[in-house]
Order: structure tokens, then sequence, then C-alpha cells
């Protein structure tokens, strides 16, 4: 395997994703300054997802026929200009038009990218260089709250996104020279997208997208309104412990990778939504100091599992013309209703219930989800 291009890929996504993440550790810091509730805190990664989700529809399409390496270059320099315009928002409107664009900007990756890789390597390898490059997004995870809470000493988080967004446009420089454009086949199918649409393999994984985005990336949101307003934790200390749990990921996403290509993707797609769901429901149940710690390591261990099995799953179930377009398709299923929707839903619930009784429900339905797994069949 050529690791040249496998780094700048793996730079590439932790870049895009930290664009999004790191909006979760300084979130109590927005709601605080623009005086929100939690459910309109959470409200705002509703706008970032239909942005993100309208885009992922559109993208594999689009790339097709532009340019996969001409997307991924440009999506990133619509992010650096999304990030440096937090500079100078201060109303609550103003936020979400922001983070709607960002979406739409941060959306072009995924659906680019894949086809790019599988181009770059052979198919054997699919599983290990997917896993490997979905890491990425496990370490953005585990670094953003660490990295946020100590740049926060000597940074306001508005210039913490302002450098966040000069690297986003510097960075794609290296991707162009170092990439290969995915060859274009000799049909262009037209009526692909409505063949998709009438694909259960493509509907399947995108509900069990919804429920591992929602306990994953959904939940990861409002952690820390979690911790610090539910379980009384010390901000500061919050988002150091936030991040330290995180580190497990990194190695799960490069070691699921391996166990793909070994076991392949049916067994680990039940595997790897279990395994989140019922990490959820511990997190949940979890009262005591150690107990949280336990769980809350487990959980945002294990919740990674499951994407670079669904990535390797949707690379594997479809040729390349239409390899862009259901990863798109598939993604957005998942961002729209379980990425877009779980932290808004979550904030309400905890409004008038508690953050408890939202991730408990999550975890025991994402649990549940796995059994769609046996109506799975190839194509």
């Amino acid at each position: 395997m050529k690791l040249l291009p496998l780094f700048i890929f793996w730079c590439l996504w932790f870049l895009n994703f930290s664009t999004r993440t790191i909006f979760s550790p300084i979130l109590p810091l927005i709601e605080d300054s623009l005086s929100l509730s939690h459910g309109a805190a959470g409200g705002l990664f509703t706008s970032l997802s239909i942005g993100y989700s309208l885009t992922l529809l559109i993208a594999g399409r689009f790339a097709s026929i532009w340019g996969y390496k001409r997307t991924v270059v440009f999506g990133f320099m619509g992010t650096g200009l999304a990030l440096l315009g937090f500079q100078w928002v201060e109303s609550y409107k103003a936020f979400h038009i922001l983070f709607f664009l960002l979406g739409i900007a941060t959306g072009t990756y995924l659906p680019s990218i894949i086809p790019i890789i599988t181009e770059t390597y052979d198919y054997k390898h699919w599983g290990k260089a997917i896993g490997s490059h979905d890491s990425a997004a496990s370490f953005s995870i585990f670094s953003i709250p660490i990295l946020v809470a100590f740049g926060l000493n000597y940074l306001s988080w508005k210039n913490l996104l302002l450098i966040l967004g000069i690297v986003s446009l510097l960075l794609p420089i290296y991707f162009w020279k170092i990439s290969v454009e995915p060859k274009r086949e000799m049909s262009e199918q037209k009526g692909s997208i409505l063949l998709l649409l009438k694909r259960k393999t493509v509907w399947i994984i995108g509900f069990l997208w919804i429920f591992a985005a929602g306990s994953c990336l959904g939940l990861y949101s409002i952690l820390p309104l979690f911790l610090v307003k539910e379980r009384g934790i010390d901000f500061h200390f919050a988002n150091n412990l936030f991040g330290i749990s995180r580190v497990g990921g990194v190695f799960v996403s490069i070691l699921t990778g391996f166990l793909l290509d070994r076991y392949g993707y049916r067994k680990m797609l039940v595997f790897g939504i279990i395994t989140t769901g019922l990490s959820t429901i511990g997190l949940s149940l979890a009262s005591t100091f150690p107990l949280i710690v336990i769980t809350l390591i487990l959980q945002a261990t294990l919740s990674l599992a499951f994407f670079p099995i669904g990535l390797a799953s949707i690379s594997k179930l479809t040729p390349l013309s239409e390899r862009a377009m259901a990863t798109g398709m598939i993604i957005s299923i998942g961002v729209i209703f379980g990425l877009g929707f779980t932290p808004f839903l979550l904030g309400v619930i905890a409004d008038h219930f508690s953050f408890q009784a939202g991730i408990l429900g999550l975890g025991i339905l994402t649990t549940l989800s796995s059994l769609m797994v046996r109506f799975l069949r190839d194509g």
C-alpha cells in the first residue's frame, strides 16, 4: 500500500471532520454567550446537518461529472471561508446560516474521496485503506476537545475557528499534487439515482447509519452539555475527559478495517451497531464518577467502529459509477435523521426530562436496529 497518498487523505478527513467536531466542546460557551436553551443550542447542529445532507445528495453526481479532485478542493475552499465568517457573527440567526453553509462545504468530501481511495488501492486492501482513513475522524473526536481546552487558555473560540479556516484553505494544495482522478466509466447512467432509491441495500445501510450517527456524532454534540450541566463536572475538566475518552476510537477504526477484510461486511455491521447501542445504554445508566469515565471511554471507542464498516460495505456493494452517489445518499440519510435531529431531540428531552432519558432511549433503539442486517442482500 502507498502510504503518502493515504497520509494526505487522512489529514484531509481529520481537517474536514474537525471543522464540525470543534463546535461540540465550545457549545457551552456559545450557549451562554447567546443565552440559549439546550434545545436551541443543539438546533445549530440541525442547520449544519441539513446543509451537509443536501450536498451529500448531489455531490456524487456532481463530482463524477466535474471531477472528484476538483470537488474536494473547492469544498475545502468553501469550508475555510465559512469558518472565517464566524469572526463577525453575533446573532443566533447568523449562526444558523453559517452552520448551514459549513455543512454544504464539508459535505463534498466523502462522496468524492471514497472513489479516489478505491481507485488508488487494490480491492483486497479497501478495508484497510478505508479503515485507516476513517481513523482520522476518531483522532479528531479524541484530540479536538483537548486542543480546544488548551487553546482557550490563550485564544478566544473565534480565533480557534480562524486558524482552522486558514489551514482548510492551504492543505488541499498538497492533495492536488499526489492524488489520482478515478477513471470515468464509459456510460453515464442518468437514471442511476432513481435506481439507487429502489435498492433495499441503500435504505438498510442508511437506516443503520441513522442510529450509528445519532449514537456517535449526534450524542458527541451534546455530551459536554450533559457532563457540565447535568453531571456537574467542571467545564475545562469535562473537555479534557471528553477528549481523552476518545483515544481508543483511533485504534478501533484501523483494527476494524483489518477485521472487515477477514470476516466480511455483514458480520462486522452487526458487531458495529450492537456494540454502539449497548455502550450508549451503559453511558446513560452510569451515575458515579468512575462509572461515567468507564462508560464514556467504552461508548466513545465502540461507537466509531460502524463507520469504516459502513463505508467499506458501500464500496463493495456498488460499482464505481454509482459509488459516489450511493455514499452520498446513504450518509445523507444518516446525517439528516441521525446527526441532524439527535442533538436537538436530546436537548428538548433534557429541557423537559433529562439527558439521561434521551440517551437511554437512543441506545435501546440503536441496539434494536441491528436486526435490519438480516435483510441485507448483495446488490
